[in-house]
């Protein structure tokens, strides 16, 4: 059930009301549900955001998939990994339409290019490169 997009520019009290009042959403979830869900989706999918998965284990997977291309669709998403070689997250990147690659080499090296970049959200399964990145990191479980 696809639920709706934020525009460009568009207040999130002018998103929820949108959403809410979407038919589809009122046939799937009642009030308490759509206002969860609404809420979730504008926080992420809100437009012009800078954001990034850490490719192991959170893009390579069907659920990490499936989040960037809903998100590349109102923000500019990176690859932001720990591999030494952006060779093998090429064909997943091309999938979805992502490029900007970065192949870090280290955990550390991958915290501080995405600090360098200005990321706004980073989404990982490393629990301590998410401790490191503060609010921006995500865990992605």
């Amino acid at each position: 059930m696809p639920i709706p997009t934020p525009n460009a520019n568009e207040s999130k009290q002018d998103y929820m009301m949108r959403c809410m009042s979407n038919e589809k959403m009122k046939s799937e979830y009642d009030q308490e549900q759509r206002i969860a869900v609404c809420s979730s989706s504008f926080t992420e999918l809100a437009d012009g955001q800078k954001i990034s998965f850490d490719y192991d284990g959170t893009l390579s997977t069907t659920k990490g998939t499936e989040l960037a291309k809903r998100l590349i669709k109102t923000n500019t998403i990176y690859i932001i990994s720990a591999r030494s070689s952006e060779e093998g997250m090429l064909s997943k990147a091309k999938e979805i339409g992502i490029t900007r690659i970065y192949a870090t080499g280290s955990n550390k090296a991958k915290i501080e290019k995405i600090k360098e970049l200005g990321i706004d959200k980073h989404y990982d399964n490393n629990k301590d490169v998410v401790n490191a990145l503060n609010k921006v990191g995500i865990l992605f479980e």
